[in-house]
């Protein structure tokens, strides 16, 4: 596969990913933030429920998305090292400091699998490597 099909893939990846986490009832604050120092492919705010008696916290989530056609490379997680959780944490900080964010916030993994005509998603939440 060449690189421009690589980008649409990821990209229908993405979008696929960031309405999955809407119907979740995560609303989506950015797609594709970049700096020079790198990208998160999307970034979101939900509610964290710490008990059954509190209405939650808010919480700011920095998506890494993950596309796959097939099974080369093995699944979406194993795509995500500790470079690139970090690389997210790091654009997560900018995003917070240009946006005034002091809230908790978290890294999360999208695995979407595209090998049929129904994609298939996954979400793990508050990966740490």
């Amino acid at each position: 596969m060449g690189k421009q099909q690589n980008k649409v893939t990821g990209n229908r990846g993405e979008t696929l990913a960031a309405e999955y986490l809407a119907r979740k009832g995560y609303k989506i604050l950015a797609r594709n933030y970049r700096s020079k120092w790198g990208e998160v492919d999307i970034i979101a705010r939900t509610r964290v429920h710490v008990s059954t008696s509190t209405r939650g916290d808010e919480v700011v989530v920095f998506v890494e998305v993950k596309t796959k056609t097939g099974d080369r490379y093995g699944e979406p997680w194993e795509m995500v090292n500790r470079w690139k959780v970090e690389q997210v944490m790091r654009m997560g900080e900018l995003w917070c400091r240009e946006y005034g964010w002091t809230g908790r916030v978290r890294v999360d993994v999208v695995g979407v699998w595209l090998e049929s005509e129904l994609p298939r998603i996954e979400h793990w939440e508050s990966v740490e490597i």
